[in-house]
């Protein structure tokens, strides 16, 4: 038996990377590796950017904000801070910071696209989440902080997006957008220059919206906050790689669920991103002892030694499958949360899975 490297890690690193497919309860991983890490006597945070808002539930709080939200335990003598993402909100707020004068800031929210797009504009979820990132890390308030990720398909998303509203706003498409008349004045010959007039004008007309015009204003407005973005953006995309900065794998024992991790380490990998290791999640881990020849004829007694087969057999399954994957990935399993009845949804839940978290590893 070894010390886990997982209270190493939480005494050692500034960023905390959790990613893993839905379902393998990285929201509650990342909520009690906040609650481990503040145990530790670290300053820490936990903020997840899953739409679903789960951490809310996993935290048994009422309400999560883009704020901070301060979470006692143990009586107050443990605390740590919970922050949600409010795209909307965080897009709004990074605006009025980088743009040049007040009022090119109320231009761009009192344009009509900005206010309908705001939450979906490339990937914007995943971009102000990097940027939530950045202020959280440039603030100095924590010594470690926590990410729970959305349980996308490809973590590449999350990842690349410091740089997607760069390049949608450098592009040659947008750039043309900047003065409409471009458009007509780059077609070819006086029929198609006809036919795209005509097309723009019907769709003014359909959509009641001037919505050229709003466009050309949108990406004028943000042209001057461009280079503030291209360099934060090379700032956040440092901090991924950087040697404060490392990614955990939350996995169950499932076949499914540990082919998916996989795909996600092999993304992880070849975009060059610390992994440190895995933390198994929902493993059974019924001792297996050795049994009797007979149990006798009571129906109950033969149920329950039934059950105690089923419950050792599946804890060597587990076992089988953990070992694969260690294999496989190259990787050590960091910590192991036993199965439990009910998914933990209060602080006290919460504090038992930190338990496991920091707990002695085979």
């Amino acid at each position: 038996m070894h010390r886990s490297s997982l209270a190493a890690l939480l005494r050692s690193k500034r960023l905390i990377i959790c990613v893993g497919c839905g379902g393998v309860g990285k929201t509650t991983t990342a909520a009690a590796l906040a609650l481990s890490s503040a145990e530790l006597g670290r300053r820490a945070a936990v903020i997840t950017v899953d739409p679903a808002k789960r951490l809310k539930s996993a935290l048994g709080l009422d309400t999560l904000s883009h704020e901070p939200h301060r979470v006692k335990v143990n009586g107050g003598r443990v605390a740590f801070d919970a922050l949600a993402l409010d795209t909307k909100r965080m897009f709004d707020q990074l605006v009025e910071r980088l743009a040049p004068d007040q009022a090119t800031a109320e231009r761009i929210f009192a344009n009509r696209l900005y206010r309908e797009l705001s939450n979906e504009l490339a990937g914007s979820a995943e971009y102000m989440a990097m940027e939530k990132l950045h202020d959280l890390v440039c603030s100095g308030a924590y010594e470690t902080l926590i990410v729970d990720t959305p349980p996308s398909a490809h973590i590449h998303d999350l990842l690349a997006a410091p740089n997607r509203l760069l390049t949608l706003l450098a592009s040659r498409a947008v750039r043309l957008l900047q003065a409409p008349s471009r458009l007509v004045e780059g077609a070819t010959s006086r029929t198609a220059r006809f036919a795209l007039r005509t097309l723009l004008e019907a769709l003014q007309r359909w959509s009641g919206l001037p919505l050229l015009k709003d466009l050309a204003d949108f990406v004028n407005a943000f042209e001057s906050m461009l280079a503030s973005f291209a360099n934060r953006a090379e700032v956040t995309a440092g901090l991924l790689r950087d040697a404060g900065t490392v990614f955990l794998l939350v996995t169950t024992p499932e076949p499914h669920t540990m082919s998916l991790g996989q795909a996600f380490l092999d993304e992880l990998r070849a975009g060059g991103y610390p992994v440190a290791g895995i933390v198994a999640n929902r493993v059974h881990m019924f001792a297996s002892q050795t049994l009797p020849e007979s149990v006798g004829p009571d129906p109950f007694t033969r149920r329950l030694w039934q059950n105690y087969r089923a419950l050792a057999a599946r804890s060597q399954r587990d076992a089988e499958e953990l070992a694969r994957l260690v294999k496989k990935a190259g990787l050590p399993i960091l910590a192991r949360v036993p199965v439990q009845a009910t998914p933990p949804c209060s602080l006290s839940g919460l504090a038992q899975v930190a338990e496991h978290l920091l707990a002695d590893q085979p």
